[in-house]
């Protein structure tokens, strides 16, 4: 079985000015994230990318640059699906079948390799269509959301939801983190744009707070480099309460 890890760095940004070259206790986060994708148990790592820098620097660390991201697959509006796919035909184009895709982003830099080693190993185990990183999710719990009303009055989102007024009621939920997915090929493939892209038979492996930190902004990259450089303790950043 053909297993690649594909790391998705376009060069452009909004929220964050060139987010993947960002630097991270002295690393820019697409070198890092190449390390961790190297440790892992995959037979490929492959970098996705239009931009010429970030191609030289992951060569440099060790990836693979087998083909281009054409520009129309790097705006704001393509969905990872969207570049799983282009890389998955560009691999066959050039001869290598894919039985397993995985994609791991560069902006979760938290992401350990035994995670990704787990990851892998539960997709073996149980033979489950896909797997990914979850946070369970406590702060922002659906039970405790709100939509309005035709009035402009608040109303609980679930109806059943303020059954549950202690923590300790609520049932576990849990929230894809966004930092790794591990797919079946035929999955992007075959994506239509309708079904579940994780398939029927989804696994989650839970991650803490800090593992399942993705930077998105500016915040969430000042939150991070707080934390690399110790001066956050990761207690805190992964308390539920």
């Amino acid at each position: 079985m053909s297993r690649v890890i594909v790391i998705p760095a376009r060069g452009g940004s909004k929220g964050v000015p060139r987010k993947n070259l960002q630097m991270l206790n002295g690393t820019p986060l697409i070198v890092s994230a190449i390390s961790r994708g190297l440790a892992a148990r995959a037979d490929r790592v492959i970098v996705s990318t239009e931009d010429s820098e970030i191609r030289e620097l992951a060569l440099s660390a060790g990836a693979e640059v087998p083909f281009v991201r054409p520009m129309e697959l790097a705006s704001d509006s393509v969905s990872l699906i969207d570049v799983l796919r282009h890389a998955v035909a560009e691999l066959g184009r050039l001869g290598d079948h894919v039985d397993t895709i995985c994609s791991l982003q560069p902006t979760a830099p938290f992401l350990s390799p035994g995670t990704l080693e787990r990851c892998l190993m539960t997709l073996d185990e149980t033979g489950c269509d896909s797997v990914v990183t979850v946070r369970r999710v406590m702060h922002n719990h659906p039970y405790r959301t709100y939509s309005r009303t035709d009035a402009g009055y608040l109303k609980p989102l679930l109806s059943h939801g303020e059954g549950a007024l202690q923590r300790q009621d609520l049932p576990e939920v849990f929230a894809l983190s966004g930092g790794f997915f591990v797919r079946r090929s035929h999955l992007v493939s075959a994506w239509g744009g309708q079904d579940f892209a994780l398939g029927r038979r989804c696994a989650g492996i839970e991650v803490t707070e800090v593992e399942g930190l993705n930077i998105d902004s500016p915040l969430d990259l000042a939150i991070a480099r707080c934390l690399a450089a110790g001066s956050l303790p990761q207690q805190a950043a992964d308390s539920h309460e």
